[in-house]
């Protein structure tokens, strides 16, 4: 995971003629989409130059625990101790130097559904909407946001029943402290905001509706070539990827969250053909829709 830097997990042991118990979902279940939520450590990369950039389909909270790091987001920018970086899905951002630790939480937008007209990204979106990426929270702040995210990383540690549930109910209590860090932010002119990101708020916005390359140009009052163009510059994904992106992953909380029939959930998610929608799914997922479904959303044993 990049900038996440986050610990695999450890295969257990198990003796001879013993049934292996279940393991620890890993970091890959969850860049796999198996997990809504993951936290963990970050390492100590050394004080030496990282130019390499990043961008996620997921969101990033990272809390500076200890040393410095300089990185690029929208400029650069510099961590210190104390400090929480806040990185939005389809953000591109990288590490120039690296002397820090600290503890990571990522998650998927469809983690925590939003209610209609709202995204789920909460006080991330003001990053998105040319806020600055780094905060600085109170002391007490900080030891709340820590407590919260490695009670995150202890449950999936443990891997118990209502693991989901739990860490989720952790990650609403995060990012309404960040939610409150950031109330009186007030984001720049919109002239200020990349045109990058101006058309992936519209697209996470609006996604579920028809919609193409043309229609996201239309909205934002660009041309389609040039709208194509920056998206696949900012973030190195088209916006027919990020379209497909944010429609898989409404699926995949359907899938795990509800009982709907596979077809009610492509016609929800902008699909008319559940063909086609099986199609594209297995693409992204290496499994059917259904397949996903059997699984859990949880790690193979």
């Amino acid at each position: 995971m990049d900038d996440g830097g986050l610990s695999p997990s450890v295969e257990p042991v198990t003796q001879a003629g013993m049934s292996p118990e279940p393991r620890a979902p890993s970091r890959r279940d969850f860049e796999e989409g198996r997990l809504p939520v993951w936290a963990g450590p970050l390492g100590r990369h050394g004080p030496r130059p990282c130019k390499a950039t990043a961008v996620h389909t997921y969101a990033v909270v990272l809390l500076v625990t200890r040393g410095e790091s300089r990185v690029q987001h929208a400029g650069e920018v510099v961590r210190r101790p104390g400090d929480v970086h806040l990185i939005p899905p389809g953000d591109v951002h990288g590490r120039e130097t690296s002397d820090g630790e600290g503890l990571g939480l990522a998650f998927y937008p469809e983690a925590l559904p939003a209610k209609e007209g709202e995204s789920p990204l909460g006080p991330l979106l003001r990053v998105r909407q040319g806020c600055h990426p780094v905060l600085r929270p109170t002391v007490s702040q900080r030891r709340r946001l820590r407590r919260w995210i490695l009670l995150v990383a202890d449950e999936l540690a443990r891997n118990e029943p209502g693991r989901d549930e739990a860490c989720l109910a952790l990650l609403r209590l995060v990012l309404l402290e960040l939610e409150r860090m950031t109330a009186t932010s007030l984001p720049p002119d919109g002239a200020s905001v990349s045109l990058g990101r101006k058309a992936l708020t519209y697209i996470e916005a609006h996604c579920l509706e028809p919609l193409s390359l043309a229609g996201v140009a239309r909205a934002l009052g660009r041309s389609a070539p040039h709208v194509a163009s920056i998206v696949r510059q900012e973030t190195g994904r088209t916006v027919g990827e990020w379209i497909l992106e944010c429609r898989m992953a409404e699926a995949r909380r359907r899938l795990r969250a509800s009982d709907e029939r596979v077809d009610i959930i492509a016609e929800r998610v902008g699909y008319a053909d559940v063909t086609h929608f099986i199609r594209l799914f297995r693409r992204v997922h290496g499994v059917t829709p259904a397949a996903w479904r059997r699984q859990g959303g949880t790690p193979p044993r």
